[in-house]
């Protein structure tokens, strides 16, 4: 019922949700709780203001083209559905928590990134983006040893976390203990209210209308998350750009002219 017309849903009781569905009252919150809501209320605020935000998708973000669609359809269809990704997660910046992770990012030591699966492709683009600017971050999720190199994190480091359903065991455990120790963490996900967003001291939210499984692929929160890794790596980068633009410059020079030119031979 609520997929087939979420628009319908806005304004309505939980007891007219729960006839119209078929279904017990007690449904209809376990159905919120399971999907990170304390219950029906704030299941209801947050689908107003999704909708609020959100523009008509070509299809749907998890299925967004068909089987019927020619290459240009589907080309046309993936253009939109990715910068509607974009413009619904910039609707969603909370621009405060994005100059703190910023500074945080800026001042720690040493900077720890978490991501699986797909996430894991974003955690490396943004430590190639790190490198360029002579940062090294530790990816603490390499060779499996994610409760042994999280336990290396101090105080004075940082972590970063890309989970877009939020709801992974071990990553709920390390932010606990890294809690406990007092680093800084911040989260980029589709559930702001999963249990790692309650954790973590910072929460940045990328557009969240994805299935966890029923879906072509995780195509646009991919693009929302990496839109957010590409802001953060620009704050980062503005902190000292006449520095980094110098050290460009220098690094240029010697891969085009210096001794690490290619030959022409």
């Amino acid at each position: 019922v609520i997929l087939h017309d979420p628009h319908a849903i806005v304004g309505q009781s939980m007891q007219t949700l729960a006839q119209t569905a078929h279904c017990s009252h007690s449904a209809v919150i376990r159905l919120c709780q399971k999907l990170g809501f304390k219950g029906y209320r704030d299941f209801s605020l947050a689908l107003t203001q999704e909708l609020s935000v959100q523009k008509v998708a070509p299809d749907d973000v998890n299925f967004p083209f068909a089987a019927n669609d020619t290459l240009r359809n589907a080309t046309e269809k993936l253009t939109t559905l990715s910068l509607d990704a974009i413009t619904a997660t910039k609707a969603r910046l909370d621009f405060p928590q994005v100059v703190q992770a910023v500074q945080i990012l800026v001042h720690a030591k040493r900077i720890f990134l978490y991501g699986r699966g797909d996430s894991s492709l974003l955690v490396q683009g943004f430590a190639n983006k790190l490198n360029k600017i002579d940062r090294y971050p530790i990816f603490a999720d390499q060779f499996g040893e994610t409760s042994w190199n999280s336990t290396n994190i101090t105080s004075s480091d940082c972590a970063l976390f890309v989970s877009y359903r939020g709801q992974n065991q071990s990553y709920q455990q390390v932010m606990h203990y890294l809690k406990a120790h007092q680093v800084p963490t911040i989260l980029i996900t589709g559930r702001p209210r999963s249990p790692l967003a309650q954790s973590a001291d910072i929460c940045l939210e990328v557009l969240g209308d994805e299935f966890d499984f029923m879906k072509i692929g995780t195509i646009a929160s991919q693009v929302a998350s990496e839109y957010l890794l590409t802001i953060l790596f620009a704050g980062i980068y503005a902190q000292h750009y006449q520095e980094n633009l110098a050290n460009l410059q220098a690094k240029q020079t010697i891969l085009t002219t210096g001794p690490l030119a290619e030959s022409t031979q």
